[in-house]
């Protein structure tokens, strides 16, 4: 593999990747312990007693349901060598997130419905019914973003990793904005967006989502060369038809560590992000990839984006004044997964100060 320097090798990059507390296997299988359980014991009382069929499959079915949709069935799904790491997060680097505001508008309405009594006789009885009027989504327009998510290190020499063939990565998403005016011009665009839309009928829900394209939560990374025949999907698949599956789970996790790492986004509606000045200010947290021995490093076409086609304006003294509400609220995250245990979680984006914001406008004014 290409041996490639860092990136401002004068800023000593924190590793942002970092083992997750190891957990109790019986605890964090218990769940599955207890279905494992009452599919066994079912089964046997079945052999026993015929007549009990229609309990074991019910069963059986809640059983592979809850197998199929469990984490150790998403690490499968998601298996990649560390070669394929190095291109999935780089394809998590260079991709924008998404800000996305929808509405829905509705109100009630009351209709009588044929419904039997307790006795068996046919009544009328009101029901009230949601009536759904209108629904619209709308993406947040940002002039320019920047991945912040550092550098994602993994030191396969590391005594830890000796027995381990594969690491469970937890991938997460943060996302907040770089300056109190960006998070001033979302605020203004999320009021007009529900002022334009809440008259449309009597009731109007509304949410806030947030998402980075192909970014997929569970990865099971082989950190080895050579690969146990079992660990695949179709063999997972066939334990939990034979009901197997809590044995399998064991077993892969005696094999493997489990690690987070967070992709961070900061996006500006106002500056690009993308320019010296800001290589000055999170040059320390530009994304690379340490593997053992192999450093993986990005250009800013990597990391970074701006509309070039977009009309921007620079902030007036008003809007800055306006925007002053919000400089302690930017300096944490704005959408946060939440899912990261809160006393290892680090979520500090080092955000530029207003100061720093109004001495840039003022350069680009003389520029």
């Amino acid at each position: 593999m290409e041996q490639q320097p860092l990136f401002h090798p004068n800023y000593a990059q924190e590793n942002q990747f970092s083992l997750k507390e190891k957990k109790n296997t019986i605890s964090s299988h218990i769940i599955l312990i207890i279905c494992q359980i009452l599919v066994w014991g079912f089964l046997i009382y079945t052999l026993i007693y015929h007549d009990f069929y229609p309990i074991l499959i019910i069963a059986y079915i809640l059983y592979i349901i809850i197998e199929l949709c469990s984490h150790t069935s998403f690490f499968l799904l998601n298996k990649k060598s560390t070669n394929s790491i190095y291109n999935k997060l780089k394809e998590l680097f260079s991709s924008p997130p998404v800000l996305q505001l929808s509405v829905s508008c509705y109100h009630y309405e009351k209709r009588l419905e044929q419904k039997k009594n307790k006795e068996g006789q046919n009544v009328e009885v009101e029901v009230q019914e949601r009536i759904e009027t209108y629904k619209e989504r709308r993406e947040f327009p940002f002039y320019s973003f920047r991945d912040i998510s550092g550098l994602f290190k993994v030191d396969l020499d590391n005594e830890i990793y000796r027995n381990k063939t594969y690491i469970k990565l937890t991938l997460d998403t943060v996302i907040s904005f770089a300056d109190s005016i960006s998070y001033y011009d979302y605020q203004i665009f999320k009021n007009n967006f529900i002022d334009g839309n809440k008259l449309r009928d009597e009731n109007i829900d509304f949410h806030e989502n947030f998402y980075i394209s192909n970014l997929s939560r569970n990865n099971l990374i082989r950190i080895k060369d050579e690969e146990p025949f079992y660990v695949n999907y179709f063999f997972f698949f066939l334990c939990t038809i034979f009901t197997m599956a809590l044995p399998y789970e064991i077993m892969l996790d005696n094999i493997s560590i489990e690690g987070k790492y967070q992709i961070k986004k900061i996006i500006s509606t106002r500056y690009n992000l993308n320019t010296y000045e800001y290589d000055g200010m999170y040059g320390y947290s530009i994304p690379s990839i340490k593997l053992g021995s192999d450093t993986y490093n990005f250009t800013s076409d990597d990391y970074g984006y701006f509309d070039q086609n977009a009309e921007i304006n620079l902030p007036t003294l008003d809007e800055i004044e306006n925007a002053k509400q919000y400089e302690e609220q930017i300096k944490k995250p704005i959408f946060d997964d939440h899912s990261l245990d809160e006393r290892n979680n680090n979520n500090n984006l080092d955000l530029p100060t207003q100061e720093e914001i109004n001495f840039q406008n003022d350069r680009r004014k003389y520029d």
